[in-house]
């Protein structure tokens, strides 16, 4: 009986830490950095990147938005859904009004656009960037 009992209790060991290994497998991974003109961007190096200061939580942060792309695609308003990864919950982390226009080529960029964001907790957050209705890249970042 006791053989029994010790069994069982190492194969509910096994399939906890195998739904541990799993869990790891798919963990966000935070976007890449890339450099364009000497500045270092974070985001999808040739179409979006985020350049200004680390993300704070509860703190408005100063982004500069540059994309990458033909002047029909960058001719749209620029809205972003911050989604975080942890709980789901998804806001809209500028702290001024948007949808915004896209300006012209900057920093190595077809287009950019200046930003202030909140994002209200620690953690790892996405940040769907959409021109008009269509998403056009998504940057996933660390908020400390």
């Amino acid at each position: 009986m006791l053989n029994i009992y010790r069994t069982c209790l190492l194969i509910a060991v096994l399939f906890i830490f195998s739904g541990c290994t799993e869990a790891a497998n798919t963990a966000v991974e935070i976007s890449p950095t890339f450099t364009s003109e000497g500045l270092e961007m974070q985001g999808i190096e040739g179409k979006i990147g985020i350049l200004g200061s680390e993300f704070i939580a509860g703190k408005p942060n100063k982004h500069m938005w540059h994309f990458w792309g033909t002047k029909e695609e960058l001719s749209a308003n620029f809205r972003v859904e911050a989604v975080n990864t942890n709980t789901g919950e998804k806001i809209n982390p500028f702290t001024l009004d948007n949808p915004t226009p896209i300006g012209g080529p900057n920093n190595g960029a077809d287009g950019h656009v200046p930003s202030s964001m909140e994002l209200p907790e620690p953690g790892v957050w996405q940040l769907d960037a959409y021109l008009d209705a269509n998403l056009f890249g998504s940057i996933t970042v660390e908020v400390k």
